[in-house]
């Protein structure tokens, strides 16, 4: 099942998630958006544009039941964001009610960013080629592996959730089965990934976790404080912020230098990338996330600011370091491979010719310059924009808002003389009727009074 999808029952032709979406991954069939899943890469930004709440996530709170119900050996990895996410929560409170909830362990994922940053230096300082691209970030990889063939410049290391789930498997205990658990939406189509999959079972989001505690009546407020298991991390725990993977890798002086470019948010994912693949951005590295730092992601469902979640994540990791023991743990584990490959799914729309084109949008009477009103309402940016998506079969004409009134008008003059008519000729029964019934009658007369002349008798 698709990471993404739309509930049809809900759309409302309101077109936000096409105005919203980064990749054009949105088709419109019978006034209904759509998600293309090939096209999508699971950032989340339809569902946070739709307020009618037709793009929904796919639940994966099933799949873990059922695994808590059947495995003895069941591990939550939680996401270093959640500091943010359970503000009034003690780490220890929710370790327990993590445990209540069925898991036989929990530890933090943040281990998982302690160890590929090592690699990521490593990777850095030793690189003399174009710019390496993070590879963390499952949106950044779905938009390089399919509107980009860039493939080479990807860091060919895996995300901290990958690496703490091979740590598990490979060496902690083969035998769990591991969910993860965070704020963001593509670490779902990151558990699908082919490519490295075999480790995590599941994602859940933080809000999938809310419900599941609320469905068992555990309140992790009234839970009593319990370890997490597993290796202890540090600097890690500062992944979700702002520029975070160079911090813990050591790169952070390099960042205020030309050797690396931290670059977060919508708005720069594509502009950067577009940068290096033309060669006008040339640091040693580039850091690019989809939202601004993990603890914005796209289902943090808390009002917090960005700044009162930061000092959150800051606060725990300074109270619950401890440096040496991360260093003894990183040792330990330090022969964990943190290799992974990528596939092309690079494809490409057709592409009208200008007849084309001028054929479309004069079917949706736009003749001339002055009829594209290029107003937006259709969620393409140009009248243009979307008779070429009509052209590769992601929008439809009646999208056009002036060109939809144009038709309603048009219909409404038609009915309007139709319903004339109609009353004519009703009218014109109606006074047929009445001058019939009279000349029935003169008619009937006529007649006797012919026969009569004529010497017919009655």
């Amino acid at each position: 099942m698709a990471v993404v999808f739309t509930d049809r029952e809900r759309c409302r032709r309101c077109y936000a998630c096409i105005r919203r979406c980064p990749v054009r991954a949105i088709r419109v069939k019978e006034g209904r958006a759509e998600v293309i899943k090939e096209r999508c890469i699971a950032c989340g930004t339809c569902v946070m544009a739709c307020t009618q709440r037709a793009k929904q996530v796919r639940d994966d709170t099933g799949t873990v039941w059922g695994l808590l119900g059947k495995y003895p050996s069941v591990i939550a990895i939680l996401d270093p964001s959640f500091p943010a996410a359970f503000p009034e929560i003690a780490a220890g409170k929710l370790v327990t009610a993590l445990i209540r909830l069925g898991f036989s362990e929990v530890m933090e994922a943040a281990f998982g960013a302690d160890l590929i940053a090592r690699e990521y230096s490593r990777r850095v300082r030793e690189n003399r080629g174009r710019p390496i691209i993070s590879t963390h970030c499952p949106v950044v990889v779905g938009y390089v592996e399919k509107y980009y063939q860039l493939l080479s410049s990807l860091a060919p290391i895996v995300s901290p959730m990958i690496a703490m789930g091979r740590l598990i498997k490979w060496r902690y205990d083969p035998q769990a089965k591991v969910v993860f658990i965070g704020p963001c939406i593509a670490k779902k189509a990151e558990v699908d990934d082919e490519k490295v999959a075999g480790v995590v079972e599941a994602a859940l989001t933080f809000a999938e976790l809310k419900d599941m505690l609320s469905a068992k009546g555990i309140d992790p407020r009234l839970e009593e404080e319990s370890p997490f298991s597993g290796p202890t991390p540090n600097l890690g725990r500062m992944f979700p912020i702002t520029g975070g993977l160079p911090y813990i890798a050591g790169l952070a002086e390099e960042v205020w230098g030309s050797d690396v470019f931290v670059v977060e948010g919508r708005g720069h994912i594509s502009e950067t990338i577009r940068g290096v693949a033309s060669g006008e951005i040339k640091p040693k590295f580039v850091d690019i996330r989809l939202c601004h730092g993990c603890l914005s992601g796209p289902v943090m469902d808390n009002d917090l600011s960005v700044y009162q979640r930061r000092l959150l994540i800051i606060d725990y990791a300074m109270a619950a370091a401890d440096p040496a023991q991360t260093e003894r743990d990183l040792e330990q584990y330090s022969d964990i491979d943190l290799n992974r490959q990528f596939t092309s799914l690079y494809t490409t729309l057709p592409t009208p010719s200008e007849t084309e084109i001028r054929d479309i949008l004069r079917r949706m009477n736009i003749t001339k310059p002055e009829d594209e009103l290029n107003c937006g309402a259709c969620g393409y940016p140009s009248c243009r924009e979307m008779a070429i998506s009509i052209y590769q079969g992601l929008a439809e004409s009646e999208m056009c808002w002036p060109y939809l009134v144009e038709r309603v008008e048009t219909a409404q003059a038609e009915l309007i003389q139709a319903e004339k008519l109609t009353s004519l000729g009703q009218m014109a029964a109606a006074i047929a009727h009445e001058i019939n019934n009279p000349l029935a009658g003169v008619l009937v007369y006529t007649k006797l009074l012919n026969r009569k002349l004529a010497g017919e008798t009655f």
